[in-house]
């Protein structure tokens, strides 16, 4: 692949100032279900001369430790690996129930819509990418079983969505 383009682009940038470059392991037509090219990322660090950070593919502090490692870079970013797991720098392999709780206080503080929180909850509790449930059946590290996602995602309003959570918590002892 070329990337003359991009140290091109990197080097503009440096000359106007920036303070960081931050470069993701994918092109726009990538999809993220493709790894990120941590080759690519190794490639154009190099080319940089202020502080680089990678993103892509971060889920959790293992994978963030080994990006450095393999790339070079002075630090990570994380989307969809936070959204799943607030906690993941802290080397929390899934997000723990504290989490939700610190969740669910802000938004009573500073509301989100519905539909977002739900979202948001949805993440945290289970998502595809890590699969199974810690406490709730299989040990590959969701909070919530499928059964009790699904009753999540049928919460109709905050205050029945907050005593969904409270009736799971008390029942699983979280």
């Amino acid at each position: 692949m070329e990337y003359r383009e991009t140290v091109d682009f990197i080097r503009t940038v440096e000359k106007a100032g920036v303070d960081f470059i931050t470069i993701h392991g994918r092109t726009k037509s990538t999809p993220s279900s493709h790894p990120v090219d941590l080759e690519a990322i190794k490639l154009l660090t190099e080319h940089t001369t202020v502080p680089t950070i990678a993103n892509g593919d971060i889920f959790t502090l293992r994978n963030a430790e080994e990006c450095v490692r393999l790339t070079g870079v002075d630090g990570v970013m994380s989307a969809r690996g936070l959204l799943e797991n607030p906690a993941l720098f802290t080397g929390e392999e899934r997000c723990p129930w504290e989490a939700v709780e610190v969740f669910m206080g802000k938004v009573v503080r500073a509301p989100l819509p519905f539909k977002l929180v739900v979202h948001h909850l949805s993440e945290m509790v289970g998502s595809d990418h890590l699969g199974g449930t810690v406490g709730g059946g299989n040990s590959k590290g969701t909070l919530f079983s499928k059964e009790e996602r699904m009753g999540l995602m049928e919460c109709g309003g905050m205050v029945e969505l907050i005593d969904y959570l409270d009736s799971v918590r008390e029942v699983r002892r979280l």
